[in-house]
């Protein structure tokens, strides 16, 4: 058996700054936010909604007459601190960019986009922002694990679909220094997996099912954990699985110490990058006994309730909804339209975006459940699956999980 190396992930935060005011006079700034002229939008620092806030202020507030405060925060710290502004009442943000776990939280503080035409959003993302019947805000982005292979060494027509096919060719790969794949042990890219697997194994509703109740204990679940388990214990991968997540695989990845892996999409680009167009490929996520199924990750920028000037901050994520296009020419190429994504797919180095169009259109693709309690559940599967790599029963893992998840409660 494999040595068990503990590596958690704590669940993070939320922050929020002052609103600035704009006009050119100090003692005009007060009537100028009263009239509508600035809006504040809180974004993740050093992330893609930071770089196009930025990029778009000035050309938005040309066309409107707003000014645009890009207000960037650490994601560690954004949960705390926007539930704080939230429950003082204040408005201290008009628009903020939200990763799809918090929605649950935060629902009765956004103001619901009804209007919206979802035509074009990706498979799964109009579900997934949806409470109550009420979608929360405009896609930005969607991402999802897909295959990344080292084409130089996997002919097109020996592409693994299956699970079986999968743990094949990691065997057949594994030589001279190099593993066949890597296993996802570590923080919430653990979880994740573990139901990427679950949908593939064809879990319905995932933690709980269509009525509420927890469904872990399910077979589909049992089946994903064994898979992850026998993946870990193979010789085909990595001793340190309990210390791997999508860092670590990419890194190895990209320093040829694995042939494939199952990492988020953007990390396709960067391994292109770095090894060169000849040498990496991806494909849609592998199926299972249910078919192709995959969890996902994305982001919704929405209006705040509290927000004096929620016309304007509706216009403005109407816009940046309008450039959603431009996510496909910042570091991580992902977004929220399926037409951004077909367009994507037909140059050289968007691979991923076809990739991703396939698992998401998968009947059992779906997403993570929609509760206020989504942190807690998370840190109780994590420890499900650090259990049962490291050597426990998955029936009884999942069953006392599913135990402490039913008392935390939705």
């Amino acid at each position: 058996m494999k040595k068990r190396i503990l590596s958690m992930l704590l669940v993070s935060a939320m922050a929020m700054s002052l609103a600035a005011g704009c006009g050119g006079k100090k003692e005009e700034n007060k009537s100028s936010e009263s009239k509508g002229n600035s809006i504040t939008v809180l974004v993740e620092s050093g992330s893609p909604a930071e770089a196009l806030a930025n990029e778009t202020a000035a050309d938005f507030e040309s066309e409107t007459g707003c000014k645009v405060v890009v207000d960037a925060v650490a994601y560690t710290g954004m949960y705390d601190k926007l539930s704080t502004e939230i429950k003082a009442g204040e408005a201290t943000h008009d628009v903020g960019c939200l990763d799809v776990v918090w929605l649950a939280a935060f629902k009765d503080a956004i103001e619901p986009v009804g209007d919206a035409d979802k035509s074009d959003f990706l498979p799964t993302l109009e579900e997934s922002g949806t409470l109550d019947g009420n979608l929360l805000g405009y896609p930005m982005w969607v991402n999802a694990k897909v295959l990344i292979y080292r084409k130089d060494l996997i002919p097109e027509d020996k592409v693994p679909k299956t699970w079986e096919e999968y743990q094949a060719m990691a065997k057949e790969l594994t030589r001279d220094g190099m593993y066949g794949t890597t296993v996802f042990g570590s923080g919430s890219d653990a979880v994740c997996s573990f139901l990427d697997f679950a949908c593939q194994a064809g879990a319905e509703g995932l933690v709980f099912d269509k009525d509420g109740k927890v469904n872990i204990t399910d077979q589909a679940y049992i089946d994903a954990l064994n898979f992850m388990a026998e993946n870990a214990e193979a010789d085909y991968t990595p001793a340190d699985s309990l210390s791997t997540a999508s860092t670590e695989s990419q890194e190895l990845f990209t320093n040829e110490k694995v042939a494939m892996q199952l990492n988020w999409s953007h990390q396709y680009p960067a391994a292109v990058e770095a090894l060169g167009a000849d040498k990496v490929g991806c494909a849609p996520m592998i199926a299972g006994s249910a078919g192709i199924g995959a969890t996902t990750g994305p982001w919704y920028e929405c209006v705040m309730k509290n927000s004096t000037n929620k016309e304007m901050a509706l216009k403005y994520v109407e816009y940046m909804y309008g450039h959603n296009a431009d996510y496909m020419d910042l570091t991580l190429k992902i977004a929220g339209r399926t037409s951004v994504y077909e367009e994507a797919g037909k140059e050289a180095g968007n691979e991923h975006t076809t990739a991703v169009l396939e698992t998401l259109g998968a009947e059992q693709s779906q997403a993570r459940p929609m509760v206020t309690t989504w942190a807690q559940i998370e840190e109780v599967l994590t420890g499900v699956v650090e259990s049962c790599l490291g050597g426990a029963d998955a029936k009884d893992a999942l069953k006392s999980a599913a135990a402490e998840i039913e008392a935390i409660g939705q």
